[in-house]
């Protein structure tokens, strides 16, 4: 009997303008995450429930039919690296679609590793959820407890990608109201961020929800704040932008 290796997907996008930059491409949802951020946007894929195991080749043969229309494919989340077995699989399987993009937060530097030597990845967006703070950082991943092992993993994952020097690489940060919005903390982000040469700030939204109930009514950061803190981290980094829902994204 053959052992067919499936996926928990939560959705595949068709077309998406916005998720890589500069391209057309679709986009797949994989379920599973090890935080709990509160402000997550993408609660539902955290429950297993909302998702359904699909078989490497269908989703192949599905993304397959927009080819025509996308250049290639982002692999989002949930945390896409959680599901080594299968994103693996899927990334043998599906190399020949285009431009490959994952969107991870950095908590699986060994997968991230095996990934990078792939060669099959051409851009990585990585979330760096606040400054390198323990207590702050387990608290912006709903892990008060685990902050300083986090910290360590997503440090590892970030050399890793850096020693790669054909992947576009993105360090991006949501900047979310009365969490993750001050001065200070972008630019101590920034400052940390040695070798990095693209930093995106993108704004909070809760229209869809959000996992912790208390951050939903939250108004999104205003766009001359997003402006603001752009400015702080250019003079860290050269390549600075914002992603705004009034005007998509823009480099400061």
């Amino acid at each position: 009997m053959v052992n067919l290796v499936t996926l928990s997907v939560g959705g595949i996008k068709d077309i998406s303008t916005i998720d890589y930059p500069g391209e057309v491409v679709s986009v797949i949802f994989l379920c599973g995450c090890p935080f709990k951020c509160p402000f997550c946007q993408n609660w539902s894929l955290l429950d297993y429930k909302n998702c359904n195991d699909t078989e490497i080749s269908d989703i192949i043969l599905k993304l397959k039919d927009y080819s025509d229309f996308v250049n290639g494919v982002c692999i989002t989340g949930g945390e896409p690296t959680l599901q080594e077995k299968g994103l693996i699989e899927f990334l043998n399987q599906g190399k020949d679609l285009g431009l490959l993009k994952l969107d991870t937060n950095g908590f699986y530097p060994r997968i991230i590793e095996e990934i990078l030597k792939m060669k099959v990845i051409s851009y990585i967006a990585l979330d760096i959820k606040t400054r390198f703070n323990p207590i702050e950082y387990g608290t912006a991943c709903g892990l008060p407890e685990s902050g300083e092992k986090i910290i360590k993993q997503v440090k590892r994952s970030i050399e890793l990608i850096l020693k790669e020097p054909s992947i576009i690489f993105e360090a991006r940060t949501t900047i979310v109201p009365n969490l993750i919005d001050k001065e200070e903390q972008i630019e101590e982000i920034v400052s940390s961020l040695s070798g990095v040469k693209r930093y995106v700030l993108q704004q909070f939204r809760s229209d869809g929800g959000t996992l912790d109930p208390n951050f939903k009514n939250l108004e999104m950061p205003s766009y001359s704040k997003m402006v603001k803190l752009a400015e702080i981290a250019k003079k860290y980094i050269d390549d600075v932008r914002i992603r705004t829902l009034l005007n998509g994204e823009e480099i400061i």
